[in-house]
């Protein structure tokens, strides 16, 4: 009768072992699930950043292109376009459609774009110390041979190449733009290209 107790009362729960190996296994499992979701939601995360990142590039730059086509006379009566260069270019529009010309400016430095925007104030004056600058864009990374502006005459025609020099800023009619954006620096996909060419309208038939 005692050996019969004592056999029941040891099939009877889990030995230290047994917990031990339960215990470990458990974990694993949690490990690899919790690894899992993680995985997933990081995934997710950055398909939603890269559709967001696109949009927002997209919308940014069509606002550039915007701008420069609608370049025009400056409220004080100055020429369209004050400077160009291939990395700069500065002009007058009424980016607010407010019938005022603002003095706008878009510049690459080094990996990002800015955009410099002054209200002319009183007669009309246009005082460099009052411009508001933003970044626009970041991580620009415009290959060897591209530049962020070309620039072109009035027998621009889709082939030819762009002007060579820029001093004189009346003979530019079509204004080229491209930058390439890498979203996610050091990981594919590979950087985006955003290029337009633009003919500036109150300058076709000058």
């Amino acid at each position: 009768m005692d050996k019969v107790i004592h056999n029941k009362k040891s099939k009877n729960g889990f030995s230290l072992v047994e917990v031990i190996i339960f215990a470990a296994i458990s974990a694993v499992l949690v490990l690899v699930v919790s690894s899992l979701t993680s995985n997933v939601s990081n995934i997710e995360n950055f398909v939603n950043q890269k559709l967001q990142s696109r949009s927002t590039l997209d919308q940014t730059f069509q606002v550039m292109v915007t701008d420069i086509r609608s370049a025009g006379p400056a409220s004080n009566g100055a020429y369209p376009i004050q400077s160009a260069s291939t990395s700069s270019l500065v002009f007058f529009s009424d980016i607010d459609q407010d019938g005022i010309f603002e003095r706008v400016r878009y510049t690459l430095v080094t990996s990002t774009v800015e955009k410099g925007v002054i209200k002319p104030t009183g007669t009309f004056q246009y005082v460099t110390s009052s411009e508001v600058v933003k970044n626009v864009i970041y991580n620009a990374v415009n290959a060897t041979g591209t530049n962020f502006f070309d620039y072109f005459d009035d027998s621009y025609t889709g082939t030819q190449t762009a002007m060579t020099s820029t001093v004189d800023v009346s003979k530019i009619r079509v204004v080229k733009v491209s930058v390439h954006v890498d979203t996610n620096p050091g990981k594919a996909p590979n950087p985006l290209l955003f290029s337009d060419t633009i003919t500036i309208r109150n300058l076709r038939s000058n």
